[in-house]
């Protein structure tokens, strides 16, 4: 059967070529690593240099680190299914606790890093940072004798990883990485020192080929990267959508700055028909100071007579000039500061804080002009975001490192874990492993904890996870220590301090209008 085709455009009206708003919109068909594979140098160093000298870009790629990373997560070994491996509960209690220890042993060591210059938690906070400014970073597993454990990290920029020189991007190989069929990085490219180092100023740099997984199937190359399509081999930086905007907007608050300081600088300006006059009244200093004589030398080092540099002022604040005759000048009155500074550059800010998923408050950390309901609905918000990027950190980057640390600590015999290198079913039950975070922020502790104590008491919540929302900690962890302190007050013959007891749960009020300003 034949169908009456008619002219392109007429289903949708997002899809019409001839209509007036869309006329001049082009939109061309590209890969994910065809749309990166001319833009991605030029996003990076773009990036870079917001993070460095733009006060906002700075701020959200610092509180996206804080708020993710914070003071690093923390490695919790949790043996699944220790019938499988031979164990009662109680043996592999023990061995997680043992093996717990040793990864602290090194990951508190700055002989984890391979530069001896961080702690593992200090390699999570570079690692993520250098991911979020160049749009992903890597982690390269290399060997010290001299190091516990042997095992050391690596963390590289994104600019290290790229095609040997003079080899042209294809769908095998897209800057630095190396892909099969499938789409499977097979093996890596990366400089032998940074590009534009200081000893060469060039991008023509040695690279070498590592591969990406050795014969357990383990990484041998940590890729930190968020990626937005299928069949994308690189990161895109956190403020590519957002670079044009925050420097025209960096521009703007420049121009704001400079009109304000001009608009303080009230400057006094005396026009004389009388020469000597000028001259005379060119020496005042007044408030700001004047005009003095500029003394000058010819090229034989002999003084000219000195003349004054009439037309070059200078704005300060109080400032008296005098200037030659028939010229003339006005004061300036800029009006600054613009009372619609504010709540422009704050659409603005609100505007990028959504792109990238977190509200500007908790970027600027700026509480101070909402109630506690708007403030908390803004953190909870981010919360959202902050969590997903570090469920994503957490499994690029956290559990491989401990998988690449534990394999190491299998080999040199200071963990017994048996089938660890033959079964890879009991190797994946081995590397079993929780990872502990920051705890979020309480914005009203009292009655937030309060809450939190009412899920409990209607047993929607279980201690362990309420320990991790309050302190970032571990239940278990915290009764031992309770046992130990009510042991230590006993011999001491202390009394307790207080008893644990239910408390009557009180409901809190969320009108805004019993609310006062988070001042």
């Amino acid at each position: 059967m034949s169908r009456m085709m008619g002219p392109r455009g007429t289903a949708w009206k997002a899809a019409s070529v001839i209509t007036e708003a869309l006329r001049n919109f082009v939109a061309l068909p590209s890969s994910a690593d065809r749309d990166l594979a001319l833009d991605l140098d030029i996003l990076r160093l773009r990036s870079r240099q917001l993070f460095q000298n733009n006060t906002f870009s700075r701020a959200m790629i610092e509180s996206f680190t804080t708020n993710v990373v914070g003071t690093g997560c923390k490695c919790r070994p949790n043996v699944r299914m220790p019938d499988r491996l031979g164990m009662t509960q109680e043996e592999a209690e023990k061995w997680a606790k043992n093996t717990q220890s040793l990864f602290e042993l090194w990951a508190n060591s700055k002989n984890c890093d391979a530069e001896k210059k961080n702690t593992f938690a200090q390699l999570q906070h570079l690692a993520f940072k250098s991911a979020k400014i160049g749009g992903d970073s890597f982690g390269l597993a290399c060997y010290d004798k001299n190091s516990p454990f042997g095992l050391c990290i690596k963390i590289l920029e994104s600019e290290r990883c790229q095609n040997p020189f003079g080899v042209m991007d294809s769908d095998a190989l897209l800057h630095g990485v190396e892909t099969n069929k499938n789409g499977t990085p097979a093996a890596y490219y990366f400089t032998s020192k940074p590009a534009w180092s200081i000893d060469s100023y060039t991008d023509n740099v040695d690279t070498v080929r590592v591969p990406a997984f050795d014969a357990l199937g383990t990484p041998n190359v940590i890729h930190i990267l968020s990626v937005d399509r299928t069949d994308q081999r690189r990161g895109v930086p956190l403020l590519a959508p957002l670079i044009m905007q925050l420097k025209q907007l960096e521009r703007y608050q420049d121009a704001e700055l400079m009109a304000a300081v001009v608009s303080a600088c009230v400057t006094a300006v005396v026009t004389s028909n009388d020469d000597e006059e000028a001259d005379d009244l060119s020496g005042m200093t007044g408030i700001g100071g004047g005009g003095d004589a500029e003394q000058q030398v010819d090229s034989y080092g002999n003084e000219v007579p000195a003349r004054r540099n009439e037309l070059e002022l200078s704005m300060k604040p109080g400032g008296i000039w005098s200037l030659p005759n028939k010229f003339k000048a006005d004061l300036l009155n800029p009006a600054r500061p613009n009372v619609n500074y504010q709540p422009f550059v704050e659409s603005i800010f609100s505007e990028a804080g959504a792109a990238t998923g977190a509200s500007y408050e908790v970027i600027l950390k700026n509480f101070h002009t909402s109630n506690y309901n708007s403030v908390r609905a803004a953190v909870l918000e981010s919360r959202k975001t902050f969590n997903r990027m570090r469920e994503d950190f957490i499994s690029d980057f956290c559990q491989p490192i401990y998988e690449k640390w534990l394999a190491q600590a299998v080999l040199v015999g200071e963990i017994e874990a048996p089938g660890f290198f033959d079964d890879p079913m009991k190797r994946a039950l081995w590397c079993g492993c929780r990872w502990i975070s920051d705890a979020a922020f309480l914005l009203d502790p009292l009655r937030e904890t309060q809450a939190i104590k009412m899920q409990i008491d209607e047993q929607l919540m279980d201690r362990d996870t309420a320990c991790a929302m309050v302190n970032g900690g571990e239940y278990d962890v915290i009764t031992d220590q309770l046992a130990k302190e009510l042991n230590m007050r006993k011999a001491k013959g202390l009394g307790e301090p207080g008893s644990v007891t239910k408390t009557e749960s009180f409901s809190v009020s969320t009108d805004d209008t019993n609310e006062s300003s988070l001042n």
